[in-house]
């Protein structure tokens, strides 16, 4: 869930870049102030029948919030994407990550959750911001979907806090869904973010770095619920190459893409808002989150969960991951490495990616 600091650094970059379903809002360019995203095309460029490409804003709890609908064909399955963060939207960064080909087998829809991205707005309190509000909103679109495309389910995806964000709505109501994926899944806060630190001190001790070796001493007894010792901890994860990204030159890449005005879905001001959307997000959504523990809440599933785990990911470690999938019941259960990643396998392996949301997909309806 708690993304790294340099997550935090890429969103201040990014802020240095100077509706219900059935009535979608008018969009315009980025002097309209609202973004578009382009349509799906054939060779020819023309726009392919049967396919949606839709930035809408819908209304959930009562608080205006964004989507983004992609797909080749509408009658394809339906997958909502749950963002991490908190307050951390994927959105701004499809075309970084969402192929054809994902959109070619699924309806994708990007979903900037309340408080985040889009979806921000000054006049949001901490009491809009509580997670079963989050849980609520997300079984509120979920139906709104399932109504729109005439589905009986759709797939679920989270990654990170959005895989948090996942179980616990499952906990709530998992009768909504085909499968759930959960990707970088944190499973347990405490043990998941001491994991965390007691690697990054170990990898610190054999570089014989005595600077970072200092720093992370003076938090010891490391306390997970403790925000300074979780950033002294994050802050290091990259140096190690154990944080968000695991690609050389992938941060490069992605700064690149934000500051270069490359996402037609996201205009300057929502660029503008989203270090105010994360610090908000996280200030009021964390507080909350540090009780999280899969083992002790949600020991059975109904329905089949996969989980997609980074090899060099020490933010949410893939081995404590593997252990609650072992732990786990549920009619069909997946576990899989992504061998060159870090946290964010959605973008350190995007073809894997979609690869294998697709596989399940296929698995899930054609058993």
């Amino acid at each position: 869930m708690f993304q790294s600091k340099k997550a935090l650094v890429m969103s201040m970059c990014l802020a240095l870049i100077v509706v219900v379903w059935l009535v979608p809002v008018a969009l315009g360019d980025d002097s309209e102030g609202v973004g578009s995203t382009p349509p799906i095309t054939d060779a020819e460029g023309e726009a392919i029948p049967g396919s949606i490409a839709s930035l809408e804003q819908i209304v959930l709890g009562g608080i205006e919030q964004w989507i983004l609908i992609r797909g080749k064909d509408t009658t394809k399955p339906v997958l909502l994407w749950l963002h991490g963060g908190p307050g951390m939207t994927e959105m701004a960064f499809v075309g970084l990550f969402q192929t054809p080909e994902l959109e070619k087998n699924f309806v994708v829809v990007q979903w900037d959750q309340r408080g985040a991205g889009k979806s921000f707005s000054k006049g949001l309190s901490a009491e809009d911001m509580t997670v079963e509000k989050f849980v609520s909103d997300t079984l509120e679109l979920t139906n709104i979907l399932r109504e729109r495309f005439d589905k009986e389910k759709i797939f679920l995806f989270g990654h990170s806090w959005g895989s948090a964000l996942g179980f616990l709505t499952l906990m709530e109501d998992s009768s909504p869904y085909y499968a759930f994926i959960a990707g970088a899944e944190r499973v347990d806060w405490n043990r998941s973010h001491t994991m965390g630190y007691e690697w990054v001190l170990e990898q610190a001790r054999k570089d014989n770095n005595t600077e970072v070796i200092q720093i992370l001493e003076s938090v010891s007894p490391f306390d997970p619920t403790n925000r300074e010792h979780l950033a002294g901890k994050n802050q290091f994860l990259e140096l190690y190459r154990g944080g968000d990204l695991y690609t050389e030159g992938l941060w490069d890449k992605a700064l690149a893409y934000a500051m270069g005005g490359m996402s037609p879905e996201y205009t300057s001001a929502d660029i503008e808002n989203y270090v105010a959307a994360i610090t908000f997000s996280q200030q009021t959504i964390l507080p909350q989150a540090i009780d999280y523990n899969l083992f002790r809440d949600f020991a059975a599933s109904s329905i089949p969960v996969h989980f997609f785990a980074g090899r060099y990911d020490h933010q949410t470690p893939g081995e404590l991951t593997k252990e609650y999938y072992n732990f786990l019941e549920a009619p069909v259960k997946s576990f899989t490495w992504f061998e060159n990643s870090g946290h964010s396998m959605i973008w350190d392996e995007v073809d894997k990616t979609t690869e294998e949301l697709i596989k399940i997909a296929n698995e899930t309806l054609n058993p």
